[in-house]
């Protein structure tokens, strides 16, 4: 998620298990658990390998999240007790912090911190469900979109935008804020997926 490996690169168990310090046996469970949620593939004669990005599955997993984070905006607004607004707030709060201090690991975790909390609080588990099967590319496109230069600041404007409307109960700003951040998400992510292409 941090970028350490792009997509395509190999992966081998010995040079996991030293980088990890992990067990054999733990770095095979953990390459399961990875290839389960759309991080890595591993094919028979080639081995592990970070997934590779693609163009237009990013463009339908943007456009199926923008509709399904607006649903969560709207149920949230309505379902979400104190404490669940007050932990979508601190995830924003956080995130200003990381970004002041130029931590992206920091930046990754409170983008998921606000979003687990927009699940939370929006008590639908179909909605939830389904955007949790779609978790490692999602965590994949986010992670290579806020690699673009200045993203990150815009990202928050965004993500802000949505806290706002949540706060004033604007079911129908907090959709379209949803629905705008996830555009311009998209057309980050997808430059940055041509860019890395042409690198390779």
């Amino acid at each position: 998620m941090q970028g350490r490996w792009s997509p395509g690169a190999r992966l081998t168990e010995r040079a996991l298990c030293d980088f990890t310090g992990a067990s054999r046996s733990s770095v095979r469970e953990a390459l399961q658990l990875l290839r389960q949620e759309g991080y890595i593939d591993i094919r028979p004669n080639q081995g592990v390998r970070v997934t590779t990005l693609d163009a237009r599955e990013a463009a339908d997993i943007y456009q199926v999240r923008s509709v399904l984070e607006g649903l969560a905006a709207r149920n949230f607004i309505n379902m979400a007790t104190a404490a669940q607004r007050a932990a979508l707030q601190e995830a924003l709060t956080q995130l200003e912090s990381a970004i002041e201090r130029e931590d992206v690991a920091s930046q990754l975790k409170s983008i998921e911190d606000f979003y687990g909390a927009l699940l939370d609080g929006c008590y639908n588990s179909v909605l939830k469900s389904s955007l949790e099967e779609l978790h490692g590319k999602i965590s994949r496109l986010r992670a290579t979109s806020i690699l673009s230069p200045g993203r990150i600041r815009n990202t928050l404007k965004e993500m802000r935008r949505i806290g706002i409307a949540i706060e004033q109960n604007n079911e129908t700003e907090a959709w379209q804020a949803c629905v705008d951040h996830m555009q311009h998400t998209s057309a980050v992510a997808i430059r940055m997926i041509d860019h890395l292409k042409e690198q390779q």
